[in-house]
């Protein structure tokens, strides 16, 4: 929430309000292919259907880049605005919505509540093992040979978006204009707010190439399952600069510019009059 950069795309909002606003309607994927409903969506058997509202929205709008535990990610950690004073807080979370959209007065109340709140950890940790399991109901299961298929490209995502592989490494293979994401799972704090930060694709490289390609709930749950497999202790430096995604990425980028460079002093050059030269 606290000095978030990051606009949520709108299947990420989507998916983000079909977890505890079952009306929204958001449908299994069936191929890979998010699948709209407008009918209201039934609790799957066995999923607990008391939703904590509060805990809930940190859960989907928040976790993804804030932490509770220390934990530093896109935003900064909340720990230390657990003991801020209340319209102080307020005033905080209401700031946040050029990133997350409209909130009311009674929402920004009960999120300032939340994070005051002794239990706070218990209480979004509920709400992210109630969500999984909605969340794991209505999707195929998670594979982490398709996830890892995904991340390294063999498999295309389906909105066109960049391979994982061209920016991050894991256990040493990959690119790193991004961090390494071999112990990014337990850092993150486990599969849900991993999945709502593969979907919303919040950092600052990242979000403008994935809001025209968004990675869809499915491939989020694939690759999350993925990432859970590694080994922190695997973490190591990576060997060449770029992989051969990156270095395409950043060859193209390099063109770009320099195009854009010629093209700006040609015109420079042929708006500038011919002055006489004086001896």
């Amino acid at each position: 929430m606290l000095r978030q950069s990051s606009i949520l795309t709108a299947l990420g909002v989507l998916s983000a309000l079909a977890v505890f606003l079952p009306s929204a309607g958001l449908a299994a994927e069936q191929g890979g292919a998010a699948v709209l409903s407008n009918a209201p969506a039934a609790s799957p058997a066995g999923v607990s259907t008391n939703v904590d509202l509060a805990a809930a929205r940190y859960a989907t709008m928040c976790a993804g880049c804030h932490s509770l535990t220390g934990a530093k990610l896109t935003g900064p950690d909340l720990t230390p605005s657990m003991a801020w004073p209340l319209d102080q807080l307020k005033a905080a979370i209401k700031r946040m919505e050029k990133n997350v959209g409209p909130l009311s007065d009674e929402q920004v109340e009960a999120q300032a509540r939340l994070l005051q709140s002794p239990d706070v950890r218990q209480r979004v940790q509920a709400e992210q093992e109630r969500i999984q399991a909605q969340f794991m109901a209505r999707m195929a299961p998670a594979d982490a040979g398709v996830g890892r298929s995904l991340f390294f490209g063999s498999i295309p995502l389906r909105n066109g978006g960049l391979a994982c592989v061209a920016c991050h490494a894991v256990a040493g293979q990959g690119g790193n204009l991004g961090v390494d994401l071999t112990g990014v799972f337990a850092k993150m704090g486990g599969q849900t707010p991993l999945v709502s930060a593969i979907e919303k694709s919040a950092f600052k490289i990242m979000a403008p190439h994935y809001q025209r390609h968004p990675v869809t709930p499915q491939e989020a749950l694939h690759l999350a399952k993925y990432l859970s497999t590694l080994d922190p202790k695997e973490a190591r430096p990576v060997r060449a600069a770029f992989v051969p995604a990156g270095a395409g990425l950043a060859a193209a980028l390099l063109l770009g510019l320099t195009l854009h460079a010629r093209s700006q002093r040609a015109r420079r050059g042929r708006n500038t009059p011919l002055r006489r030269r004086r001896f």
